[in-house]
């Protein structure tokens, strides 16, 4: 099951960035976005249903790490579609009031299902079986008549926690917009960074915690946040939760720094050619 949900993201990445190259129509990009993603849960729903869990532990991984870093995908790119039909038309300061309108929406949600946020955000998994199995119940009494509804393809708080990490991404890709409105340029249509992250999203969270432990910016002052947002803004990149993302590499029972070692190698590797060039 692992190395399938692995090879299904990794297809998902590469089609998301192709989207990304093919037009700069926010809508139309958003709308592709989501038949791209559509079409992979479709495969992955394909495979789930001939297949059994091996033990709870494992139902706990796929509704808790695999299905919602899919699921989360179609929810983010569905509510900018959305958002961006929505949006005014005209006048800037119609547009510049529109935006934080949105935020205060999404910050409803979060409210609502501040439970499972807190859960969520710090890591915890003492609840794990009661909230990310079939057989669990919703964390919120208020119910959520999510899209999302297949009893044997999706759990309540499964659903929810893709939402929430969609919520997150798309929270953090408002702020950019509004930013970019205040120092003057257009929400969409502003210079984007012609630089694009070809690695891992965990390899550039792995890059940023270094330099953060290094205090190799703003001489320590600047938060990890702050690092990775000014890494996603260079590399028109969003890596979503950062902190789960951190955990996940702190619990890696062989290599933990993966990409900075491979950092290394390629660097070293270039010099010793380099050298052997000069002989």
């Amino acid at each position: 099951m692992k190395a399938f949900v692995e090879r299904l993201f990794g297809e998902m990445e590469l089609s998301l960035k192709e989207v990304a190259k093919e037009t700069s129509n926010e809508i139309q990009k958003a709308e592709r976005c989501c038949q791209v993603i559509n079409a992979i849960l479709i495969r992955l729903k394909e495979f789930m249903a001939g297949y059994t869990f091996r033990d709870g532990e494992e139902e706990i991984l796929f509704f808790k790490e695999y299905k919602p870093l899919l699921f989360k995908e179609l929810i983010f790119y569905s509510e900018l579609t959305y958002i961006e039909a929505k949006k005014p038309i005209g006048k800037k300061e119609q547009i510049k009031s529109y935006f934080p309108h949105v935020l205060d929406q999404i910050q409803e949600f979060f409210v609502r299902n501040h439970q499972l946020y807190i859960y969520y955000q710090l890591g915890k998994s003492d609840q794990d079986e009661k909230l990310f199995m079939r057989n669990s119940m919703p964390v919120s009494l208020i119910r959520d008549y999510s899209f999302d509804f297949d009893p044997s393809f999706s759990t309540v708080n499964s659903s929810k926690l893709a939402k929430i990490m969609a919520y997150e991404s798309l929270t953090d890709h408002i702020r950019k917009i509004i930013h970019r409105l205040e120092m003057g340029s257009d929400a969409v249509g502003g210079e984007v960074s012609v630089h694009e992250w070809t690695d891992s999203k965990s390899s550039l969270i792995e890059l940023a915690y270094a330099l953060h432990s290094r205090g190799a910016v703003n001489h320590g002052k600047s938060d990890v946040k702050a690092i990775i947002t000014l890494m996603e803004s260079l590399f028109n990149v969003q890596v979503g939760n950062f902190y789960r993302t951190f955990q996940s590499m702190r619990g890696r029972k062989k290599n933990r720094t993966i990409f900075l070692d491979s950092l290394k190698e390629s660097l070293v590797k270039r010099m010793d050619d380099t050298d052997m060039g000069y002989q």
